[in-house]
């Protein structure tokens, strides 16, 4: 068999604090036969000295004296990947992966010629606790087929995860696939993810595969996150346009309802009030009125209105 059979592919911009952890967890997978493709785009920290330092001959370095952005720095290293790797495998810069994460994956797709892409089930760790993600695989179903499956992603938003999917190079090649800065950084996992749903068969691991720490430590948080929001409301309303034998003004209106609910809380506080009322009001849903109780609870409680 030609080596190596997998090509990592980890994007990096400004790593230097979680790079070390994210590479260990890499190299030291039960599955060895894979070449790790590092794209350093336009960094200014310590990231690339510190891939180097581990002096491993799986480890090639790719860099872009120019911030590229995440997409192009994806489509760019895929470019580099050795001839012989039959699969792509994603990795990002924080997370962490379980040893047996390939090994998992690779078995999945030698035994099942027709799954096109593999990913399976993160732990988020934040200020709330950790969780378990995506549902749909956290409670051992899986995930539908073609059409159904692009719907499914289309309303539900992205829950195949990104950070740890694999998916077989001939597909990404015989299609011509990339990866699109449509949306700047944002969304490039979810577009991909409903363009890769009907071209071939995404199959979920019922295992974690990956730690993603996810603690609140930007300034720029509040910000992003509204950038992300309304990156996401592009998208829903630009598919909604490009396939509209596929997503019916129904399917539209589930995918804008799920989006209300995601992106409510980031909303100032008069407008939660209003918005969770006027949500209410169209849709009958009454999760935005237990929405709108809760953040009302969780206000009294920090702020105890004193006695007259």
């Amino acid at each position: 068999m030609n080596s190596p059979l997998v090509t990592i592919l980890l994007p990096v911009y400004n790593g230097e604090k979680t790079i070390k952890a994210t590479l260990e967890s890499l190299l030291n997978q039960t599955f060895t036969d894979f070449e790790l493709l590092i794209g350093i785009d336009g960094t200014t920290d310590a990231s690339k000295a510190l891939a180097l330092s581990f002096n491993d001959s799986r480890i090639k370095i790719i860099e872009h004296p120019k911030n590229l952005g995440l997409a192009n720095n994806l489509n760019k290293i895929i470019k580099h990947a050795s001839p012989n790797s039959h699969y792509f495998a994603m990795a990002e810069q924080d997370d962490i992966y379980v040893p047996e994460r390939l090994e998992w994956q690779i078995d999945v797709m030698q035994k099942y010629e027709e799954v096109g892409l593999v990913s399976g089930i993160a732990e988020f760790e934040n200020e709330n606790g950790n969780i378990l993600f995506p549902g749909i695989l956290v409670n051992k179903k899986q995930y539908p087929e073609g059409e159904d499956m692009f719907r499914y992603l289309y309303i539900n938003q992205m829950k195949v995860l990104n950070t740890c999917m694999l998916w077989r190079k001939s597909i990404h090649t015989k299609h011509n696939l990339s990866f699109r800065d449509t949306y700047g950084n944002f969304n490039v996992d979810w577009n991909f993810m409903l363009r890769f749903s009907l071209i071939s068969k995404i199959h979920g691991i019922h295992k974690k595969l990956v730690s993603m720490n996810r603690y609140t430590e930007r300034m720029s948080v509040t910000t992003e996150k509204k950038k992300q929001y309304a990156a996401s409301k592009k998208l829903i309303e630009d598919f909604y346009l490009e396939f509209p034998l596929l997503i019916d003004s129904s399917t539209h209106k589930k995918s804008k309802h799920v989006y209300r609910k995601i992106s409510l809380g980031i909303n100032s506080k008069i407008n939660i009030i209003i918005k969770s009322i006027y949500y209410f009001i169209i849709s009958g849903d009454v999760y935005f009125l237990n929405y709108l109780k809760k953040r009302m609870h969780n206000y009294f409680k920090r702020n105890p209105v004193a006695d007259a």
